[in-house]
């Protein structure tokens, strides 16, 4: 039997369109690839060009009713050159400032999703940038978090300003609130730390904490190690500590070993003693040690402050040590002071709640 081809090519399109929805960016399939309307003053004369994508330093617009295409060079002059058509934004940023970002939507939707791919330009672009910022505001804010992601992704952070990464970080928070610890391990994952965005460490860092204390111990250490060569140098045995204590946690005990082995035991007046009494404490407990887990980890808690991250952590273990050696009021005690002190820690939710 002989088939037109013809006969299937609506079907194919109504396939890909149907996929893209139910991954949720139909709005990229209708309005992604679209050109961008630009208008190009050059000694006085103004041309309206269709640009279609950025590649190499190169902006591509097309020529010729789309039968051709011309690229120019990308610099600082032709950023005072351009002006990008952005049909609403004015409406748009006028129902941000009202807090109607869902109408907000229905115009940057159409108008913004096009210059997505225009985000590797220079920040000089700043009419483009600003209109990229704006819509994905808006969608964190409206808590379209899987669309937010989904451009996110589309966008070379590594590779852009630290805006696209502040945005990348506020979507971070968002699914940390909510704990979908899958979003947050590859947002985490996804933001750049090298170089000019050494800045993002600590947002990784925190992260990290967080993910470790969800009990994501594989997940986190790759990221532990992806930022072993670029953080300051003063945090790098807490670095250690933190990776070599993930590898505890997550039963890879000969690298955890080989790596504790290799750690310098701090002074006992060291801020850092009391987060290495931790790591060698949770690798007793680990090996169903319990006294012993305990005793190491009381050791870190005299010499701890409050405000530091690892104690909730700290008191969550000890908690567990007494009730593995048979002293359930102790541990009932401990658990309620780890509860009270710090109500909002997801170690508070390993807590069984019939010991508070």
């Amino acid at each position: 039997m002989i088939f037109n081809n013809s006969f299937f090519y609506p079907f194919i399109v109504i396939a890909s369109f149907i996929s893209s929805t139910a991954n949720g960016n139909s709005y990229w399939y209708q309005y992604g690839e679209s050109p961008v309307l630009m208008e190009y003053s050059n000694n006085g004369a103004t041309q309206t060009l269709n640009f279609l994508y950025y590649k190499k330093g190169m902006l591509v617009a097309e020529i010729d009713g789309g039968f051709g295409e011309v690229s120019m060079p990308v610099g600082v002059q032709m950023a005072r050159q351009l002006k990008v058509n952005i049909p609403g934004i004015a409406k748009a940023r006028s129902l941000v400032n009202q807090g109607n970002q869902v109408g907000a939507l229905k115009i940057l939707r159409k108008s913004v999703y096009p210059l997505i791919k225009f985000s590797r330009l220079p920040e000089e672009f700043t009419q483009l940038h600003s209109a990229n910022i704006l819509l994905l505001e808006s969608l964190i804010q409206a808590e379209k978090l899987a669309e937010a992601k989904y451009l996110l992704a589309k966008i070379p952070l590594e590779s852009t300003s630290l805006q696209y990464s502040e945005k990348a970080i506020e979507l971070l928070n968002k699914y940390t609130l909510i704990r979908d610890w899958d979003s947050v391990i590859e947002m985490t994952r996804s933001i750049p730390h090298k170089d000019d965005y050494a800045v993002n460490i600590k947002v990784i860092m925190n992260s990290a904490d967080n993910l470790r204390s969800a009990g994501k111990f594989n997940a986190v250490i790759p990221i532990y190690q992806s930022i072993q060569e670029d953080i300051d140098p003063s945090l790098q045995k807490n670095l250690q500590i933190w990776l070599a204590y993930s590898l505890v946690l997550a039963d890879r005990q000969k690298e955890a070993t080989s790596l504790i082995d290799s750690i310098e035991k701090p002074n006992i007046e060291d801020k850092i003693f009391s987060l290495y009494q931790l790591l060698i404490g949770a690798r007793a407990h680990r090996d169903k040690d319990y006294s012993k887990a305990l005793d190491l980890l009381t050791r870190g808690f005299v010499r701890a402050q409050t405000s530091y991250s690892w104690v909730p952590e700290k008191l969550f273990l000890i908690g567990d040590c007494y009730l593995q050696i048979g002293d359930s009021i102790a541990a009932k005690n401990v658990w309620k002071e780890l509860t009270i002190l710090y109500p909002n820690s997801p170690w508070v939710d390993q807590v069984p709640t019939t010991n508070i």
